[in-house]
């Protein structure tokens, strides 16, 4: 069974990225999209429920699934996730790209492309 395109591509990263280093962890994101022919359109992030940093990544186009779980893996996603979102992709779930935040978890928007302007965020 196929599991759908996917328009998001979630991070769950065990530590909390430096604010130093969160240019250049945009420009990571943006390169490695770049290379697969997806465009980023924002990326927001917030504090993970246990540990660290979970990123919303929206793309276009979508992506199947397989793509956007090594994309998740080459922008250094967990890589106990990586594996069991593989194994859930294999069997056929459509939600197999979960993230578990708190209730009334906000998102902070830290990359959005407006028309051919970018704007970035701390």
């Amino acid at each position: 069974m196929a599991v759908g395109e996917v328009s998001v591509l979630k991070i769950d990263k065990d530590f909390n990225l430096h604010r130093d280093w969160m240019r250049d962890y945009l420009w990571l994101i943006l390169t490695i999209c770049q290379r697969y022919k997806v465009n980023v359109v924002s990326v927001r992030i917030c504090n993970s429920r246990r540990k660290g940093q979970h990123f919303y990544i929206q793309i276009t186009p979508p992506v199947e699934a397989e793509l956007a779980n090594k994309l998740q893996m080459l922008l250094g996603d967990d890589c106990q996730r990586v594996a069991f979102n593989q194994a859930r992709i294999a069997s056929g779930l459509n939600e197999w790209n979960k993230l578990f935040e708190e209730p009334g978890t906000r998102l902070r928007t830290i990359y959005q492309r407006k028309d051919n302007s970018v704007i970035v965020g701390g």
